[in-house]
């Protein structure tokens, strides 16, 4: 018979378990570094098909991927502490990181809708998200909701919400759905937009989802315990539903804003809430109501929790969430400029945060190009959004994938505050070159986990303590930059190397990585510059014969080349800086 742990022995088993959760969770940054898109890939014609976008590159790496998942609107994904894909669905099967079909993953959201939809993803905007299982074991819950409409048209609404539980210890590290189709509601729901929060305690989670054209929501908690339904509660008015658009936690988990459009008359609906973590309680409801001909439309707020982003089909709007009149303090980001891809407008639809700080923004069609809003942390203009600033190598069709804020730890010193996590900050930031002078770099802090202090040593004997500073260099050279960010409970410290410009010697530095993708292209690829930042780069298209078909100056990171007006046939490009080749190769321009 075993003997009974004693208080000293259950106490230690305790520490050890927070302790243990306590490393998971510092490590657990990466579950949204995994962004997929796309549908009907074909061998034969590369256009169609699947696209990755992997954040654990800096700047994020494009790839094309032979994918037999077709995306929709559901879209959403995880990846597990290290970054590397686990599973994902489109609202009607799940697959895993071999992008096979997962065991006992086929079939969910049974219904006649799901059935008119054939193979090509279910429609329903922010349809699904993935949650990982508090007890932090390998397996993820995969909240999803149902749309109660016998076509494909627009329209309808939801009557369940279920959840399907994937255990990725199964099958060698394949996975299998051990639970699948479970209901959770059984109401008038609002069609979609599903999102969630992480709990104060740090551990657990908070959704909150809308019954259909009421002052209601009802409250779930994902514990380790399982899901609990805390019931209905209601806010201080109703919400019209219900079209297309998104619902949003600010990263800080503080404010909840839902935005859906009703109709072409009746306009568009911002509600902007305040979130308490420790009750999964909404308050303080501000509706935003404007009337435009908006057939799309999405929502983000930018990584600080200062501003919320409002897609609205042709236009894209910015809201101060500090100012004490938030509808007031609304500013026009941008105006669609009139771009086509393939015939199609890249007007603006849904939006989501990136591990990058980088807001990007999806089209209501089938096209190849993302927005990006660059500087989402500042004020416009200074927010800098770039339409059509990113071209997928494959055609998208409304796809954009749904993801938590997984890098949000406890509320420290809350009520709730009871499993004795605390908020270790993890240092993390990226930078960007000045276009006009090349050695002045700003520097974005991607810190999370609740840093108070920030040291910066720029490798040349110069710091700084500002959260996001700006430096210029004086000579070219290669420089590494740390960041250290502390609190009360510890510090962490993240290096990168910059290489900037040519060697005190005038050679180009060794380290240029540069891409051209995709390639063939149509009517524009990108011309993506890692691990050196240039003086004054150009990319040089020439014919078979020598004649120069085009140029155009490249930056650090992504550059968007447009071909336009470039014939199609065979190309040869250089890119060169400071007089010296970084790189030579040949480009196939299609019809």
């Amino acid at each position: 018979m075993s003997k009974p742990l004693s208080n000293f022995s259950m106490k230690h088993l305790l520490s050890s378990l927070i302790i243990i959760f306590c490393i998971t969770h510092a490590k657990g940054q990466k579950r949204d570094y995994i962004w997929l898109f796309g549908d009907s890939s074909n061998p034969i014609n590369t256009d169609w098909g699947g696209t990755v976008i992997d954040f654990n590159n800096e700047p994020p790496k494009l790839s094309y991927l032979y994918n037999e998942m077709n995306f929709l609107e559901v879209n959403a994904s995880i990846c597990n502490f290290e970054g590397e894909l686990q599973c994902y669905t489109n609202g009607q099967y799940i697959a895993n990181y071999n992008h096979q079909p997962i065991q006992n993953g086929i079939g969910l959201n049974p219904g006649v809708f799901g059935s008119d939809l054939g193979d090509n993803g279910y429609i329903l905007d922010q349809g699904a998200i993935i949650i990982p299982h508090p007890d932090g074991s390998n397996k993820y819950y995969i909240f999803h909701e149902n749309r109660e409409y016998s076509t494909i048209e627009l329209g309808g609404h939801s009557s369940k919400l279920y959840y399907s539980l994937v255990d990725m210890d199964f099958n060698n590290g394949l996975g299998k759905v051990i639970k699948k189709n479970q209901v959770i509601l059984s109401d008038t729901l609002g069609l979609g937009k599903l999102t969630a929060v992480r709990h104060g305690n740090g551990r657990d989670w908070w959704m909150v989802v809308h019954e259909m054209a009421s002052r209601n929501y009802y409250r779930l908690l994902i514990a380790q315990e399982g899901i609990q339904n805390i019931g209905k509660f209601s806010t201080s008015f109703a919400i019209p539903d219900e079209g297309v658009g998104q619902s949003v936690f600010s990263p800080d988990g503080s404010v909840f804003a839902r935005m859906n459009t009703v109709s072409l008359e009746e306009g568009q609906f911002v509600d902007v809430y305040q979130f308490d973590r420790c009750t999964g309680e909404l308050s303080g409801q501000i509706q935003i109501n404007y009337d435009e001909d908006a057939y799309s439309a999405g929502i983000a707020i930018s990584p600080n929790s200062r501003f919320l982003y409002v897609t609205s089909f042709t236009k894209v709007y910015q809201f101060d969430l500090w100012s004490n009149n938030i509808p007031a303090s609304k500013v026009t980001v941008a105006t669609y400029d009139g771009f086509y891809d393939s015939g199609s407008s890249t007007t603006f639809y849904m939006a989501q945060l990136a591990p990058d700080g980088k807001i990007y923004i999806n089209v209501p069609g089938g096209v190849r190009f993302l927005h990006v809003i660059h500087n989402p942390n500042l004020p416009f203009p200074y927010c800098n959004m770039e339409q059509h600033g990113i071209q997928l190598p494959t055609f998208n069709n409304f796809s954009l994938p749904n993801f938590p804020n997984y890098r949000l730890g406890p509320l420290d010193g809350s009520a709730c505050d009871t499993l004795g996590l605390n908020n270790h900050p993890v240092a993390k930031f990226r930078y960007d070159q000045d276009t006009l002078n090349y050695r002045n770099i700003s520097f974005t802090d991607l810190s999370y986990y609740e840093p108070t202090q920030w040291s910066w040593d720029f490798g040349d004997g110069t710091i700084s303590s500002e959260v996001n500073p700006v430096h210029e260099f004086t000579t070219d050279g290669a420089y590494e930059v740390c960041l250290t960010v502390s609190n009360q409970y510890s510090s962490n410290t993240y290096c990168r190397t910059l290489q900037l410009g040519t060697s005190a010697s005038g050679e180009v530095l060794p380290s240029v990585n540069l891409t051209v993708f995709p390639n063939p292209a149509r009517e524009a690829t990108n011309v993506i510059l890692s691990d050196y930042l240039p003086q004054h780069a150009m990319l040089y298209l020439h014919t078979a014969t020598g004649q120069l078909a085009h140029q155009q100056r490249i930056g650090y990171g992504w550059n968007v080349v447009e071909l336009e007006n470039v014939a199609p046939g065979l190309y040869f490009y250089e890119v060169r800086d400071a007089g010296k080749v970084l790189k030579t190769g040949k480009l196939v321009k299609v019809e």
